[in-house]
């Protein structure tokens, strides 16, 4: 079966003025930048430190929407705001199994778009690997 898409990337398109260069740049941050900062929250949520998971939610946030991955748009804040204000603490292990299968799933076929955007940029010849 196939699953959905879960990000889009037209807002990115727009932001960059269909620079193509430009958006396969910032789609290889965001599979730099996005695993690694996923990964912290989850260490800092096994921590019990909130304060680390809300700072990560923070960060995470202009990812998913720069990426406009909506499954997650409204959790990603609600993590953010709980952890930073230490309420509804109840809902933070949900809001992070979530955040993580949702993200991870994102991140694998945003990998997948970007050897896309490889081979439309470079037509087949030489396509950095990256």
């Amino acid at each position: 079966m196939e699953s959905k898409r879960l990000f889009d990337l037209t807002n990115l398109n727009e932001m960059l003025a269909g620079d193509k260069k430009a958006i396969l740049q910032m789609v290889k941050i965001f599979l730099q930048a996005t695993p690694e900062s996923l990964s912290e929250l989850n260490k800092c949520y096994q921590k019990n430190d909130y304060d680390g998971v809300s700072k990560l939610a923070h960060k995470l946030k202009s990812s998913v929407d720069i990426f406009a991955i909506k499954d997650i748009k409204q959790d990603i804040r609600r993590l953010e705001n709980n952890t930073r204000d230490n309420i509804n603490l109840d809902e933070v292990p949900q809001l992070v199994e979530k955040i993580n299968d949702i993200l991870g799933k994102a991140i694998k076929q945003v990998e997948e778009e970007k050897d896309i955007l490889n081979k439309k940029l470079y037509h087949n010849e030489d396509a950095p690997k990256a």
